[in-house]
């Protein structure tokens, strides 16, 4: 055993919210957050920080490192501390939970000195997930993307992937973040019902390659049901935005870009409350760095 280890995963956009169906589809991008974790001999706690939002709960990733210690058959042997910096704004909608707790278990891994399992590591975060409260389905997209890097439908009730989408390597992704979070266990599923239809018209899009269509039909779908304004990402798109639509549960927007739209896309989403991130779309597979 190592006895400390430390990893990198990223945050990601919503191509379609999987409330309404149960398929979803995420985009990964370029944010991140990395976990250190370290371990000792005997029976003990284990305790968690977040270094970039201390007033956050450390529940998901105390429940991450748990289970992850189970999967390789230590159980209760060891001891410890997980810690995770980040920049991707927590309860927005952009993914921070996936991206803590697949950072946290791979970093868990590297303590131990084990050989990482992708598949079950993905499953482990989004167990953890649903058992802590911070997610109501385990969001398996955003889990997945959060991991693998790239764009992915899912189906969330299986937790499987259904098919990986093709993204062109030069888009830009910009993002409104109102100043106020969104907690997932504020909402009820069945909300969504009246837009199941619409939901399944965004999969189909993404399944044909028109990701921007289905990031814009989901996310204004999923803002009406929300009560989110849609002026943002209607906004974004007749300044030139390829797609734009609320991401999660919101209340951050996502504008998919190119070079010649970013100028004015940004200067239509300063109209709006909010910081403005401008990030890359992710395909790198989440690290152990030590």
């Amino acid at each position: 055993m190592k006895g400390t280890g430390q990893a990198l995963s990223h945050g990601a956009i919503s191509i379609l919210n999987a409330f309404p169906t149960g398929k979803g589809g995420t985009l990964g991008v370029d944010l991140w957050t990395r976990a250190k974790v370290t371990l000792q001999e005997g029976p003990g706690s284990i305790s968690g920080f977040i270094s970039s939002e201390p007033q956050e709960s450390n529940n998901l990733m105390v429940a991450v490192v748990k289970k992850t210690l189970e999967h390789y058959g230590y159980g209760r042997k060891f001891h410890g501390e997980a810690i995770t910096s980040s920049n991707i704004p927590t309860a927005v909608g952009l993914k921070s939970s996936s991206a803590a707790a697949n950072a946290v278990a791979l970093a868990t891994v590297s303590a131990l000195g084990e050989d990482q399992d992708d598949d079950r590591l993905i499953a482990v975060g989004v167990e953890a997930s649903v058992e802590s409260g911070v997610s109501l389905t385990g969001a398996y997209d955003d889990s997945f993307a959060s991991y693998h890097g790239g764009a992915v439908l899912t189906d969330n009730n299986r937790r499987k992937a259904e098919r990986i989408l093709k993204v062109p390597r030069d888009i830009r992704i910009l993002i409104l973040v109102p100043p106020r979070k969104t907690r997932t266990g504020q909402l009820d599923r069945t909300r969504f019902a009246p837009i199941r239809r619409i939901s399944e018209l965004a999969y189909s899009e993404a399944s044909n390659g028109h990701l921007w269509d289905a990031i814009t039909l989901n996310g204004l779908a999923v803002a009406s049901i929300l009560g989110e304004d849609p002026r943002p990402a209607l906004s974004a798109i007749e300044a030139g935005a390829f797609g734009a639509g609320l991401s999660g549960k919101g209340p951050a927007v996502a504008a998919v870009v190119d070079e010649h739209s970013l100028k004015p896309v940004r200067q239509a989403f300063e109209k709006f409350d909010g910081r403005i991130i401008e990030t890359n779309p992710n395909f790198t597979k989440a690290l152990i760095e030590t």
